[in-house]
């Protein structure tokens, strides 16, 4: 599978609109180019300065042609939604002023153009670090109903000639929560699959929760959340045909067949598993960085889910192509 070429397909027909409120950094100007370029979406900067972004884009050489770049204004907004902003901030000792101060700043008024519906994403975080980029998005936009855990996936590509991996996998979560316990790694595999099946709709989500541990062959009290989380998610998926949910597991057991036969023989997850839920962030994150630095393979992330609204928190190392990929991704989940 040409991943990129699926994936810039499924975008292109979701015909969506991508904001970005790190406007000046010439990596996102480049991104905004080839998106409008190849038709992939269509592309909103805000800024206090447009002239500014004039000149950074001359100097660089890049064609704003066909990029709408907006001054910050927030009198377009719904008054209301201005309203339960500003009362939400209110409950946590902020003022009035203060909170519309925040939506003259370009990361609250891109999120805040994303709630108002001008837009189908907002991608950011080559600027902004992760803590600033969540925050705004929790503040305005929320999280998505049924959902209280936001979380984070990798989409892992892997190399040519891959003697396991034949097709993209996703990891999760790998740069969120440190310690999820049992509902939150719950709300992490079910907002996993979701995306899941944005970006492979037709095929079989095979979902396995990792451990040190597989079907009990050990004994300890840390695997309790993650037996624990195997009943919850089944529970939630209970009829879907096209969703399989298994664990605990150890990783070979997830991935060669001949080992899952042996270890869970009646396993439909077992040696086929494409989503990969880890127990806690320090196995989620070692995890990803061994299959990019060790397995060839392209680690695309970490993607944001649990938002009410997509919302991306890029690498602050983010090249423009992996800034046109993501945003690719992003218009996905609005579908």
């Amino acid at each position: 599978m040409d991943i990129e070429k699926h994936i810039l397909n499924l975008a292109k027909n979701a015909n969506g609109k991508i904001i970005f409120p790190e406007s000046f950094d010439i990596r996102v100007l480049k991104a905004a180019q080839m998106l409008t370029k190849d038709a992939i979406a269509s592309v909103v900067l805000p800024t206090k300065n447009i002239d500014k972004i004039k000149e950074i884009a001359l100097a660089s050489n890049i064609d704003l042609n066909g990029i709408e770049i907006i001054e910050i204004d927030r009198s377009i907004f719904d008054k209301n939604k201005i309203e339960e902003f500003i009362y939400a901030r209110s409950q946590k000792g902020i003022s009035k002023q203060d909170a519309l101060d925040l939506l003259d700043e370009p990361l609250y008024f891109s999120m805040m153009y994303l709630k108002n519906k001008k837009c189908n994403a907002c991608v950011g975080g080559v600027v902004y670090n992760t803590a600033t980029v969540l925050r705004a998005a929790i503040h305005v936009i929320g999280t998505i109903e049924g959902i209280k855990l936001i979380s984070s996936y990798f989409l892992m590509i892997p190399p040519k000639y891959h003697p396991v991996a034949k097709d993209p996998v996703m990891f999760a979560d790998c740069a969120v929560n440190p310690d999820p316990q049992s509902l939150g790694l719950k709300d992490i595999a079910i907002s996993t699959v979701m995306n899941f099946k944005k970006l492979f709709p037709n095929k079989q989500a095979n979902v396995a929760m990792l451990s040190f541990s597989t079907k009990g062959s050990s004994n300890s009290s840390v695997l309790l959340k993650i037996t624990e989380a195997v009943k919850v998610i089944k529970e939630h998926f209970k009829g879907c045909n096209d969703v399989n949910i298994d664990g605990e597991f150890q990783f070979d057991t997830s991935v060669v067949p001949s080992v899952g036969k042996i270890k869970a023989p009646d396993s439909l997850v077992a040696g086929n598993a494409n989503i990969f839920i880890f127990p806690d962030l320090n196995s989620g994150n070692i995890g990803y960085k061994i299959a990019e630095r060790y397995g060839g393979f392209q680690a695309l992330g970490p993607i944001i889910q649990g938002l009410a609204l997509p919302v991306s928190d890029l690498s602050r190392g983010s090249s423009a192509h992996d800034i046109y990929l993501i945003s690719a991704i992003m218009l996905l989940t609005h579908v």
